[in-house]
């Protein structure tokens, strides 16, 4: 738990007041988050588009993802290390700024080699997350945190749903470059709020120092790994570039790894992840994202958009597709709130496991309803609760396991293991679903599909027993956090 000492304090504070405060610091953190799911989904749809008005192919425009996911992936760790050591207040504004710069480069850029450029830059947003869970334990009556990472955690859902929603309206209403345009928008906005709703962020009295090798180090090594996995489906696994990229990408991130454990002042504390919470929370997570969490979103759009005449395919239009996505999402904002409280009084970990069972049930729903239109309407109404249980869980157990100096680095790990590690499932499943086709075609057929399902299930089962061995906070000497009731009273200046 963080040192009441490190907050500012301004004397006695009502109830009242301590309830705004709390407030719109959860509004402006849930808003933060709110554009980076936004700009992780926004461009999926835009892409035949770009495909259609740059005259280029889909291993060009596919760069428009690619370079987002990478740079991302980097800035969840520097990103969450920069916080943790200026302030993650001012790391948190920087970050949408960039991200910012990055949709005007898109914008006036007006090609497609701008918009890669451009979407690269708005990788900056893959700190915003890990920043924005510091931010909570931080500043917040440590009652009221596990409410926060639960409302930041359904910001991150619905967003996301909704970034493909919004961005298939800008697109039939307008254009392209609205879609940026409105990514700018909301990070201008986004960052205003957050400059005036939080509060200061602690810094250090003697700032340590940044591990510049470290993150030069982390840097090309996880770009060349995940860029291997990527391309693993379109070059073939066993193509020179993809084995040359995956082995230069583990080699330095060994030589990464033995260099921060040496290091006294780390860009990673990797010796936090010994710790048997963290490892087990480190494992359930990419355990989940091989599965239920990543490669999932290829089976569920090819069920509802699939023919009618394939073993699986509901024949629904990408409209109604889009519609069930947001309709589950609003039902995973909802649940948020309740994951929260989950959290709170009985642990991250509980959260978790609840997560974990209920994708098992909604990939159960799958295997058996998959041709019934309601049925698969509530999958996505049960995954988007999982979804919601499972994100406040992890970083909850990162709270209980961590000291609050190093809160958004150590999930910014997390975050980019989820990324890995999905992209990784994403190339398992894409080997399963084309074992066994339907002949004539490249669609898979129904063994194949159920393999997939299977993978699916499994591994909520085993993220499940995962969560079984981490122990309670109390049983831990973890930070527990004090009643609700009693957080506001005994509460400093947030």
């Amino acid at each position: 738990m963080s040192d009441p000492s490190l907050r500012s304090s301004t004397g006695p504070i009502d109830g009242s007041a301590v309830s705004r405060s709390t407030a719109l610091i959860i509004t402006a953190l849930v808003l933060a988050e709110c554009l980076s799911a936004f700009e992780a989904g926004m461009i999926f749809i835009a892409l035949p588009r770009f495909s259609e008005i740059f005259e280029a192919p889909a291993s060009t425009t596919g760069w428009a993802v690619t370079a987002y996911m990478l740079v991302a992936a980097t800035t969840a760790l520097v990103g969450g290390r920069l916080g943790d050591m200026y302030g993650r207040k001012k790391v948190l504004i920087l970050a949408m700024l960039v991200s910012t710069l990055g949709s005007v480069i898109s914008v006036f850029g007006d090609s497609m080699g701008a918009i890669i450029v451009g979407r690269g830059v708005q990788g900056a947003a893959g700190a915003i997350l890990p920043l924005c869970y510091g931010i909570a334990r931080e500043a917040l009556p440590a009652g009221k945190v596990s409410l926060a990472v639960g409302f930041i955690s359904g910001a991150a859902l619905l967003a996301g749903s909704g970034g493909s929603l919004i961005a298939g309206l800008l697109l039939d209403v307008a254009d392209w470059h609205m879609i940026f345009v409105f990514a700018a928008v909301l990070a201008v906005v986004a960052s205003i709020v957050a400059a005036f709703a939080l509060p200061g962020s602690h810094t250090p009295a003697e700032l340590p120092r940044f591990d510049y090798i470290g993150a030069a180090l982390l840097t090309p090594g996880l770009t060349a790994l995940l860029f291997g996995i990527t391309q693993g489906p379109k070059w073939g696994w066993t193509s020179v570039g993809v084995v040359g990229l995956i082995v230069i990408g583990i080699g330095v991130l060994a030589v990464w790894t033995v260099w921060e454990m040496r290091r006294r002042e780390p860009l990673v504390d990797l010796r936090v992840l010994t710790n048997k919470q963290m490892s087990l929370n480190l494992l359930g997570l990419s355990v989940l994202a091989l599965g239920p969490i990543g490669a999932v979103q290829i089976v569920t759009p090819m069920i509802l958009q699939s023919p009618t005449s394939l073993p699986v395919g509901l024949g629904m239009s990408a409209t109604v597709t889009g519609l069930v996505a947001g309709i589950g999402a609003i039902v995973g904002f909802g649940a948020s709130p309740i994951a929260g409280v989950v959290a709170g009084r009985w642990g991250g970990r509980t959260a978790f496991l609840i997560g974990a069972v209920l994708f098992a049930v909604a990939n159960l729903m799958i295997y058996f309803g998959h041709k019934s239109l309601p049925v698969m309407m509530g999958v996505f109404a049960v995954a988007a609760v999982a979804t919601a249980f499972a994100y406040t869980g992890y970083p909850k157990i990162v709270i209980e396991s961590v000291p609050e100096q190093v809160t958004s680095v150590t999930t910014g790990v997390l975050s980019t293991a989820r990324q890995a590690f999905s992209a990784v499932g994403v190339a398992i499943v894409s080997v399963m679903l084309s074992l066994w086709t339907v002949p004539g075609t490249t669609a898979p057929a129904l063994s194949s599909f159920d393999l997939a399902v299977g993978w699916f299930i499994a591994c909520s089962l085993v993220v499940a027993v995962v969560c079984l061995f981490i122990a309670r906070p109390n049983q831990t000497g973890g930070a527990e956090e004090t009643a609700p009731e009693n957080a506001e009273a005994s509460a400093t200046s947030a």
